[in-house]
């Protein structure tokens, strides 16, 4: 029997959509509104952006759907690749996700949390930020390490309570608030004809899309899904569209209360101000709550499944019988509990890096930047698989096959390409930094494929 195998698939379709909302719906929803009033020159423009990064979105998880069925594996998303593109791009993006925004990304929610515990405190509160936030990191890690079922109820509950939540909320700014007057011409640049409204829709984009990250999470718990032909592709597609519907609604609700021209005055103080416009003086703690839960959700999903991911590459390096000092770390890392049947290496290993990165940086904006083009270099990898996988003369007929192919997957990578772009000219040094960091695998992989890694 294979690691991989010892795995138990306890994870039923709500879970599997439990998990791509919870790790979807972040802070973002409440701020990067305000910071689209700045590119939006129209309020249909604000609908329009999000309904198409949520298509874009779509068209990246449906694919997904696809390879996961193909290999419903621990940490699908590093067996796709390798698969697909061969071992050195399968390490790099272990390598990314091991070394730089996997531990980034749950230190990035997790002060976030620790800063808003602390405000919601004030002026009592008892324990700076950085020590809430690896509380919280820890908090998860002991009841991930319980089970897979315990995690993906956790993750239910907590999707649960933040929909609910946000959607009181859209309730509230419709049935309870007082509507916005006519709404002020918003001043800025027109779009200047197809050049014009190209470079919009690109500005729009750029400031929507990663507020829909968080789908690609889910394969990397894909060993533990029960019946994965049917809960994969159900539970990836209504999450994302589900999300989709949610952001729309919240977008409306917003422009509701406030229209375009005062969300570009006021863009951080945009939610508080609806929040406080439904219900009351009471409005910005209630929505202050609502944004804690939703941090954490994100981040108990990346608890729960990063470790995934790390483990399948370990458990690769394991059977292959390496030596030395990177033998034994990635022994470590292919651990399984035998009490519970998780990988506690894993999320030993995770937890106690994330919480050296949240207290190193104090703050995920720090490093944002550098692992946005390496990560969303892997993702499109990940996704161009499928292309490789439908000309093997061996693939046989898969239980799910993406709709629309080739054209939803090539649009994907078409727009993710576009967007690496774009961020490698608007902002070179902090890309550069960032690729730099990544091309450290290639040493490492030349030393490691020597010792064992096939």
């Amino acid at each position: 029997m294979t690691r991989d195998s010892s795995l138990r698939r306890e994870l039923g379709l709500t879970a599997v959509f439990a998990v791509v909302v919870g790790d979807m719906l972040g802070s973002g929803v409440f701020f990067t509104p305000g910071e689209l009033a700045a590119v939006a020159q129209a309020p249909w423009q604000v609908y329009f952006f999000w309904g198409l990064c949520g298509a874009i979105t779509l068209c990246g998880a449906l694919t997904l759907a696809e390879l996961s069925v193909r290999l419903p594996r621990a940490g699908a998303s590093y067996h796709i690749i390798r698969e697909g593109f061969g071992p050195f791009w399968a390490f790099v993006k272990i390598w990314i996700e091991l070394w730089v925004s996997g531990p980034g990304s749950v230190a990035g929610l997790a002060i976030v949390f620790g800063e808003f515990i602390s405000r919601l405190l004030e002026p009592r509160a008892p324990l700076p930020a950085a020590a809430w936030g690896a509380a919280a990191i820890l908090m998860f890690a002991v009841i991930n390490l319980e089970g897979i079922e315990w995690g993906g109820r956790t993750q239910v509950a907590l999707t649960t309570i933040k929909v609910g939540g946000l959607l009181a909320l859209v309730l509230g700014s419709v049935l309870l608030a007082e509507p916005a007057g006519s709404a002020t011409p918003v001043s800025g640049q027109q779009a200047g004809g197809l050049l014009g409204f190209i470079r919009l829709v690109g500005l729009g984009v750029a400031a929507v899309l990663f507020t829909y990250d968080g789908w690609v999470d889910i394969s990397h718990v894909a060993g533990e899904v029960r019946n994965p032909r049917r809960n994969l592709p159900l539970g990836l597609g209504l999450g994302v569209a589900g999300i989709t519907l949610l952001y729309l609604f919240v977008n409306f609700a917003f422009l509701r209360v406030v229209p375009l021209a005062a969300m570009r005055e006021a863009p951080t103080t945009l939610a508080a101000s609806v929040a406080i416009a439904a219900f009351g003086p009471d409005g910005g703690r209630i929505l202050n709550a609502l944004i804690l839960v939703s941090i954490l959700g994100a981040l108990g999903g990346l608890v729960m499944t990063l470790p995934r991911l790390y483990f399948a590459a370990a458990a690769q390096y394991d059977r292959s019988d390496g030596s030395g000092a990177a033998g034994g770390f990635f022994r470590l890392l292919s651990w399984l509990s035998p009490r519970s049947a998780v990988p506690a290496g894993s999320i030993l290993f995770s937890a106690a890096l994330s919480i050296a990165a949240l207290l190193f940086f104090g703050t995920f904006r720090r490093i944002v930047t550098y692992f946005v083009v390496p990560l969303h270099l892997v993702n499109i990898l990940m996704v161009a698989s499928v292309f490789r996988f439908r000309r093997r003369p061996d693939s046989g007929e898969s239980a799910y096959r993406t709709p629309g192919y080739p054209v939803v997957p090539v649009v994907y990578i078409l727009v993710l390409a576009l967007f690496l772009l774009s961020a490698v000219f608007y902002n070179p040094f902090d890309t550069f930094i960032g690729i730099a960091m990544t091309a450290t695998a290639i040493p490492v992989y030349l030393r490691i494929e020597k010792r064992g890694w096939r």
